[in-house]
Parts: structure tokens; sequence; C-alpha cells
């Protein structure tokens, strides 16, 4: 048993992707408007140009120094032609105050400014020396052409400062960085969203983002990345530019741009384009503030490989032990997890990665005492290096469809950018995305990796592919025990009281009538027939239905089926997902009885609704539902 436990870890460990280093991908050029001897920072795109920050001076319009050099104010540029650009002006005279303005923000249609500025702007040294004269947000809208109506952001205070506004690209959340009370560090990020036409109280983003230091200047761009400044997170030194995004509620931890943009002076204040193909950044490597031009070479990947899945779902048998003829023996494994099994031969998913205890004990039959402790092996498991994205097999024309990349691993990388390419070319976009498919037909789904070593500069590139098929129509049958949907009586499988989950099955319209039928008439159960799970996986009580599920699939090769298992509310703490670890043990099922792997996939959705129908008839007590979809083999 050892020197096969042994074996199969090695197999577990070693199952990677070949990965190949290479120089990454970002130029860099000093815009040709920066100075050396004023700052120029915190750009953002406004009407064709950009819209800065600067202390210079501005001769096109009246002065505002009075004396009082070094102030910042918003200033205006726009380039000559694809090369050369003009002489900053300074963006709106209505806007200029004798203290310090910007850096600014504005909606999609450029309408509505939000801004920093000194809560008082009396005309007086005195209040610009003033450590308690706090910055704060202030509004603005264009009208006629001039910027009017000037509002206090709701949450300034005159105890601390709020600044370095950012708008989300539909206007209903800004992120900010403040040093308010209940923080993280000195200054930190948060944001508010407007329900009602009114800003929600600021919500900080958490320990993940926020550190004892400082994080400010937040971008965030098209597909709710969000790029920001901190001088707290492990970089080159000074302030680095990082980004992060909220997935499913939760902030992902932040990842350090490239060597060639994050530098060991101070970095910061970034805006991109949609794709993060080109943009702007602030740097101080040239000693004063200046802003940075940067276009990405993503390049093309030169090889495409299908996905491979994690799989800790095991077979175990012990070779070792002889048993005597005399003495009745039952074996007893203990895989460390909470869960104990019995039998010579035992079948076993781990609840994810981790580190477990492995413990077989031979036990006399007759006494219950333990005769003879067989072994006692820890075990590791880990995800294995690869690209990958989940996602249905199928879909409906113009519903949308999610990929989710989050679960991609490379150990020692950090997870850069992720590139999907729907048959349109590789383009920018978060690890979870949303896409709709306006015909039907096969479409091979790509996402390019792309991940970086901060401590050498090396990055990877991968990608895989996967094949989709896109439905008109699709046409439900819900196998039923005489019961309606509705009713208490359920088609489907309870576990315990709390953890009733319900089974769907659908016959996509690509199958023939004849295939309908046979499926139909395999599947025409009683209501004695149920599919359950204990704390062992997949309970005997459920073999005669996956039983009847595994002949469709043996008898005709030119049928696949696909398995989504969803969770409705949490039912478990496991490592993994539970709704995962229900597809793993029905796929470890369908692979003991030897049907082709190309015939079936199982995937786990969490607590992600279905995207074929959403649970709308559900009541409070199902914890989850299970699809089996029987459609034509792509």
């Amino acid at each position: 048993m050892r020197n096969y436990f042994y074996l199969l870890l090695l197999l577990i460990t070693f199952l990677n992707f070949e990965i190949q280093a290479q120089s990454l991908h970002f130029n860099i050029k000093e815009t040709s408007f920066s100075t050396n001897t004023n700052d120029e920072f915190s750009p953002v795109f406004y009407n064709g140009g950009i819209v800065l920050c600067s202390n210079q001076t501005d001769n096109s319009l009246i002065s505002y120094k009075n004396g009082q050099s070094g102030l910042f104010k918003i200033f205006y540029v726009t380039k000559k032609d694809s090369v050369n650009w003009r002489e900053p002006i300074l963006f709106a005279n209505e806007l200029t105050s004798g203290f310090n303005d910007g850096p600014a923000t504005f909606n999609e249609t450029g309408t509505i400014i939000y801004y920093s500025r000194n809560n008082s702007i009396e005309n007086s040294k005195k209040n610009i020396s003033n450590p308690s004269n706090k910055v704060g947000i202030f509004s603005a809208e264009l009208i006629d052409g001039v910027w009017t109506n000037i509002k206090p952001f709701t949450y300034n205070n005159p105890l601390y400062s709020l600044g370095t506004p950012a708008l989300s690209q539909s206007g209903d959340r800004i992120y900010f960085s403040s040093d308010m009370p209940g923080g993280f560090g000195k200054m930190d990020l948060y944001y508010c969203d407007k329900l009602n036409n009114e800003w929600s109280q600021p919500i900080n983003l958490g320990p993940k983002v926020n550190t004892p230091k400082n994080e400010s200047f937040p971008f965030v761009n098209k597909y709710g990345k969000l790029f920001f400044a901190s001088d707290g997170h492990k970089g080159y030194g000074g302030k680095d530019l990082f980004y992060t995004q909220q997935i499913r509620g939760n902030w992902m931890v932040p990842e350090h741009l490239d060597s060639t943009i994050n530098s060991t002076s101070d970095d910061f204040g970034l805006v991109t384009d949609s794709l993060f193909e080109s943009g702007y950044f602030s740097s101080n490597r040239s000693k004063s503030d200046d802003i940075f031009s940067f276009t990405v070479e993503k390049g093309e990947f030169s090889t495409t490989e299908n996905m491979l899945e994690n799989n800790y779902c095991f077979t175990l048998y012990d070779e070792q032990y002889q048993p005597s003829d005399t003495i009745p023996v039952s074996y007893q494994w203990d895989f460390g997890d909470g869960i104990i099994r019995n039998g010579t031969e035992v079948k076993h998913c781990f609840p994810g990665p981790g580190n477990y205890t492995v413990k077989l004990s031979i036990i006399d039959q007759a006494t219950g005492k333990t005769i003879l402790k067989q072994f006692d092996y820890k075990v590791d498991l880990e995800s294995i290096d690869h690209a990958y994205f989940n996602s249905y097999d199928i879909g409906i024309v113009d519903k949308p469809m999610t990929f989710d990349a989050t679960k991609s691993n490379f150990k020692g990388f950090s997870n850069a950018e992720y590139l999907w390419n729907f048959g349109d070319g590789y383009k920018t976009g978060m690890p979870v995305i949303s896409k709709k498919f306006k015909k039907k037909g096969d479409y091979n789904i790509h996402l390019g990796l792309i991940a970086m070593q901060d401590s050498s500069g090396n990055v990877i590139k991968k990608s895989v592919v996967k094949k989709i098929r896109i439905y008109d129509t699709y046409e439900e049958l819900v196998l039923i025990t005489g019961k309606d949907e509705n009713s208490s009586n359920k088609t489907g499988f309870i576990t315990a009281p709390d953890k009733k989950l319900q089974t769907r099955f659908y016959l996509m319209n690509d199958l023939s009538n004849q295939q309908k039928s046979k499926i139909k008439e395999k599947l025409n159960l009683d209501g004695n027939l149920t599919l359950e799970f204990d704390k062992n996986g997949i309970a005997p009580s459920s073999y005669p239905l996956l039983d009847h599920v595994a002949n469709i699939l043996k008898e005709d090769s030119t049928i696949r089926l696909q398995m989504a298992l969803h969770k409705i509310k949490d039912v478990s703490e496991d490592k993994m997902e539970i709704s995962e670890q229900w597809a793993q043990e029905l796929a470890f099922y369908f692979k003991n009885k030897e049907i082709s792997k190309e015939a079936y996939n199982s995937k786990g959705f969490g607590l992600s609704p279905a995207e074929l129908k959403p649970f709308t008839t559900l009541d409070k007590t199902i914890a989850g539902v299970v699809e089996f979809i029987f459609m034509k083999t792509p």
C-alpha cells in the first residue's frame, strides 16, 4: 500500500505544465508635455485629451499664484498629432481656487466632475498652511460649457481628508482615499455606491487591499479592475502600482504591476483604456513627477492546450496485510478530513488542496478492537499549475454565460493578466467574465494567462481552449414521480433536513427523437430511486439511478452528458466548494464505470444561480440543484 500510495502522490505532484520564462511586455515613454522643473501627475482621459494635475504656471489664463507657488491645479492637454502634444492649459477657471485642486475624475459623458480640493478656500495664506484645512471631494456639472453647481461630497469632514476620487464607468460607484477613523493604516481606499441618487456610507476595501501605510490614487477600468498606488504592499520601493478586483463580493489579493512600470521611485496615478492595451501613469523616477505613456505587447500565444482538471478522488487498497483464516477482520480508513470508510478497497474524494493524514487500521470484527495499525501517512495535495476556466459546456443564444478563471494557478507566479478570445482575438478582461452569443453553433473559447514572477521579472504565457455549444432554445424535461414540482415531494434527493437537493434533467434539441425516447425510457424511474450524498460521498442508494445514466452513455457514444451542480445556500465549510466536491464525486463514479471521459463533464458552480433556468421554484429547504444535461457529442 505504501508504494502504491506514494506513486499516486508523485503523479499528483508532477502533473503540471512545462513553462517557459520570457521577457515582459510593457513599453513606456515620458510624455513631451512633462517638465523637469514642475510636477505633472494623475492623468485621466477627457474629451480626446488628458486632464492632469500640475504646479506649473499657465500664461493663457489669469494668474492663480498670488505669491502661492507650488500649488496644484487641474490642467488639460491634447495631442497635435499621433506623436506630439500641445502645451497644457488650465482646465476650467471656475474650478480653480487659490489652493490645491485635483486630481479629478469624470462620468462617462464628461458632464460631471469629481475632484479633490481643500475644504476651505478663503483667500488667506493662513488657510493654505493650516493643517486643519483638510482636503475634501467636490463635484460640478457642465452646463452650457461652464462648470457649475459646485458641491461638497456628502462625507467631507473637517477632521480628516478625502481625496483622489475615481468614478466607475457607470457612475454608480466612487472610490477615494481617506484617513478617516476606523481604517487599517494612514490612508485607506474606500468606496460609496449611489443608491436612489444618494451616496451610501463609505465602505473600506478591507485588509487584503489596505495596509498600515498608504493606499491612494484609485482608477477603475471598464471591467471593474481597480488600479491603485501603495507604499504598504511589497514592491520595489516608494509607491508602487497594484490592481485588484471584487469577485463575488470579495476583493482579490492585489497584484503588483510589471517592473517596467513600477520602479524604485514613486509610481502612481495610472489610467488605461478599457482593454489595458495602452494608458498613462505618473512617476518621479526623473526627480520630478512626470507622466509616462505605456503600451502593452501582449502578442499571440504560441501554443494552446486542452485544460487539465484537478483531481482529488482516488481508489485506495492495501497490498501488504495477509489476513488470517481464523480472525475475521475489517479495514478502517481514516482520511484525516473527518471521513472514515471501511473496506479492503475504498474510493475517496478529498475536499480539496491541503494537508491530510491517512490512517489504515485492521479491526477484529469479533471484538471491534484494532489489532494492527497498518500505516500512518501524510498527504499533501496541491492544485496543479494550470490556466483554467469553469463554465457550462452549453448555452443559449442571447443568454449570458459566465466564464470563471479564478482557479487558474501557477505556483510562485502572480496571475497578472487574463486575456479572453471568443473568436475575435485576445482581449484583456477580468478573471470572471460574462458573454452573450448571437448565433447558434460551436465555439472555441480561449483563455490566455500571463503570469509574472516579480522577484526575477520573468513571465509565463499559457493559453487553453474549451469547446462550447450554443443552442437557439432548450427543451427542459424534468422527470418527476407523479407529483407536481412545486409540491413537498420533489424529485431529488435528501441527505439531511437542511441539505435537500433537487435533480433536473434536460434533453437538448440536437438529439434525435429516437435518442430522446430512449433516454426518457431509461430515466422513467419510480419514486423509490434517489440520488443521495452522505458523509462518505455518493450513497449506495444512488447507484441504481446513476447506473441508468451510465448505461445511456455506454449504449450511445454520440451522447454527451453535462452535470452542473449548484449550491443554493451555504451547507459546508469544506476547503473546496461543496458543489465542486459533489461534481468530483459524480465524475469519479462514471470514471469507475469505465466510461470515456469524452462522454461526460461535471462542474460545480458554487453559490451562483443556474444560467439555463433560475431556481425560482425552490423552497427554503433546498440546499442545491444537480442538472443532468444530455446533448449531442460536439
